[in-house]
């Protein structure tokens, strides 16, 4: 049996459950299923990913609304979405599973982690890192599930630390300012134009070389170091582009339809083939961070992870 006492003013539930001899209960698994359908949108591969059949998901989910007395989730063609009562209940839902995460760590094995560690990337440490870090940290920490986050720019990162969904960030110094940024490397940016540029004579570009350029902008935008080395050079922005990716920056470079600045790490992820690289003058470079969010509790998990790039990047 099942007790919900449910408050729409306040956007409260308290959700009490009872076995036969009226001892309470919650089965965490239930809610576990619906957070990751609601924010992957799609039951069978949130069943897929938490070892459950498509049946025994669906059942889940229809006996979690049973319960609660709301339908949680639409079904349709393009697979599922939060209902009304289903959002409002979801951020509760998130809590209780992360706590129940925290409870199970803290009476963990003492030099034994398991759980789950959440992380955004930006899609340069993504390409380059993360498959070297997940294929080493899987041999140290078998039990710990990494789950890789993506991020196209910084925003996106801060919004997920603003909705507490992801434990750590591997992001650039001057994108976040966090105040819990773990310095790890120097990544130097580069003047990247078409072999048959003009600016190609020079073996260093500095900020007047620049100026009246026409520069195709990466996804990190205006911003951040890209932005201001822009108005400092006061070069003129590629019309009818915004928020490109930098695989599409690194293209429509090579067909010279303007210059662009990207940090190395970006470039030793895609063929610069037909690109000419230059440094600039004075020097200009983002630190790689891993970034913490601004919490008390950081779980013994995502304080291996931490340690663990540490001690990895030094050797890189």
């Amino acid at each position: 049996m099942q007790i919900v006492q449910w408050n729409h003013d306040e956007i409260s539930c308290n959700i009490l459950s009872y076995d036969e001899k009226g001892k309470v209960f919650m089965d965490i698994n239930k809610y576990a299923l619906f957070v990751k359908a609601a924010e992957i949108g799609n039951l069978t591969r949130a069943a897929t990913q938490l070892s459950y059949t498509q049946t025994a998901a669906s059942h889940m989910i229809s006996s979690l609304e049973d319960e609660l007395g709301v339908k949680l989730l639409y079904r349709g063609r393009n697979g599922v979405s939060a209902t009304e009562e289903g959002e409002q209940i979801l951020s509760l839902a998130k809590e209780i599973v992360i706590n129940d995460e925290r409870i199970h760590q803290i009476i963990g094995q003492e030099g034994v982690y398991r759980g789950n560690v959440r992380i955004g990337v930006i899609t340069s440490v993504a390409v380059q890192w993360m498959p070297k870090i997940i294929r080493k940290f899987r041999k140290e920490y078998p039990l710990v599930e990494l789950q890789i986050n993506d991020a196209i720019n910084y925003e996106w990162i801060k919004d997920w630390f603003s909705k507490d969904e992801i434990d750590c960030a591997f992001t650039a110094e001057n994108g976040m300012t966090n105040g819990n940024d773990i310095p790890l490397i120097s990544d130097p940016y580069y003047v990247i134009m078409s072999k048959y540029h003009p600016l190609c004579r020079y073996e260093k570009i500095t900020k007047e070389l620049l100026a009246g350029e026409i520069f195709v902008i990466p996804s990190e935008g205006t911003n951040y170091s890209i932005g201001k080395i822009l108005r400092q050079a006061k070069g003129r922005l590629l019309e009818h582009t915004r928020f490109l990716s930098d695989q599409s920056t690194i293209a429509l470079v090579r067909s010279e339809c303007g210059i662009s600045i990207l940090p190395e790490l970006v470039l030793n992820s895609y063929s610069c083939e037909g690109l000419v690289r230059r440094k600039l003058e004075p020097e200009v470079s983002r630190t790689i961070c891993l970034c913490l969010p601004n919490r008390k509790y950081i779980s013994p998990s995502t304080k291996a992870f931490v340690a663990f790039i540490q001690k990895w990047a030094q050797k890189e």
